[in-house]
């Protein structure tokens, strides 16, 4: 597959890993890479930029082929230290994610590096584009984790995107297999985003019981939480996250409910597979997610897939009366 994110990354198929947190591991994102997608390491998964530069090594010896850092951009932790890293390390792609990444791109793109920014709107799109980023990943209404305020699914926004900025836009919500990957395509991106997937996965160092719950969940089965401090985050519906959109309705305190759905709640979910502890956050494309597999076959299935899409596509096109 050839795409303008194919080129921009040097890698094979326009599909790259999603920032998750503490789960973006060197294993997981080599596995993405190697299969020819392009892996992340997330770097809100270290305590510290020398706990980061060591994965960052890590990885190297488990890849010859191009990967990336997402490093998200929060109200709790100064990530100058990581910026810092990634340049030291000669990181060569940073996908930035959460608040305005200004004060950060100039630094990143004299050294060197390929800049992308994570947002869930034109305006925001807009606003990564003037700083100067290379390019965007659109994320819509369906995505797991921090998908905006406007409640815009990814049919709507992805061309709206696509038509108001210039650089290339990776399309990122809901898609979980190649009809996702083409449908996206269709509607003007160079790429896809894919987080949920990759989550039930082998290499994924979440813990069995949450791949589990993974495989049985639906479609319908989550919840949009944190609304109250404009910081929407989707997660699995459970009686926690009941919980938290009940305190929520009752006017809590982000402090009230933080022991709920704070980083510490969030590994014990995910490292202890307690899903009664915190929140799991996750995208609506769970559905479409039926079983287990290794990263390699994720990225073959949908590689083969898109062509079988492709060919479907092509006989309707052809069957169609072409003057109307």
């Amino acid at each position: 597959m050839k795409t303008k994110i194919t080129e921009l990354f040097g890698i094979n198929y326009p599909i790259i890993l999603g920032g998750l947190q503490w789960l973006g591991r060197a294993e997981l994102a080599a596995a993405v890479s190697n299969a020819g997608g392009l892996g992340l390491i997330t770097a809100g998964s270290f305590a510290n930029k020398e706990e980061f530069l060591k994965e960052v090594d890590t990885i190297r010896t488990l890849t010859g082929k191009p990967f990336g850092v997402n490093i998200s951009l929060g109200t709790r932790r100064d990530m100058t230290p990581f910026f810092e890293g990634a340049i030291e390390a000669g990181v060569e792609v940073v996908f930035t994610s959460g608040r305005n990444p200004e004060g950060h791109v100039e630094g990143l793109k004299a050294a060197g590096t390929k800049v992308v920014h994570v947002v869930s709107s034109v305006r925001h799109a807009v606003k990564a584009v003037e700083l100067g980023v290379d390019a965007v990943v659109a994320v819509s209404f369906e995505a797991g984790g921090h998908p905006g305020m406007d409640d815009v699914g990814g049919i709507a926004l992805i061309p709206r995107v696509v038509d108001s900025v210039p650089v290339p836009v990776i399309a990122a919500g809901g898609i979980a297999d190649s009809r996702g990957l083409m449908a996206a395509l269709a509607l003007g991106a160079e790429g896809v985003q894919l987080g949920t997937l990759f989550m039930a996965t082998e290499e994924c160092i979440a813990h069995s019981r949450v791949k589990e719950a993974l495989i049985s969940t639906k479609e319908t089965d989550t919840i949009m939480i944190e609304r109250p401090w404009r910081n929407a985050r989707r997660v699995l519906r459970t009686p926690t996250s009941e919980k938290v959109l009940e305190m929520e309705n009752q006017g809590a305190k982000i402090d009230d409910v933080l022991p709920l759905i704070g980083g510490q709640a969030y590994i014990e979910v995910m490292s202890a597979g307690n899903l009664d502890k915190g929140v799991l956050t996750l995208g609506q494309g769970v559905g479409l997610i039926q079983r287990i597999t290794t990263v390699a076959e994720a990225m073959e299935e949908m590689v083969r897939g898109a062509e079988q899409v492709l060919a479907r596509l092509s006989q309707v096109y052809g069957g169609a009366d072409r003057q109307c």
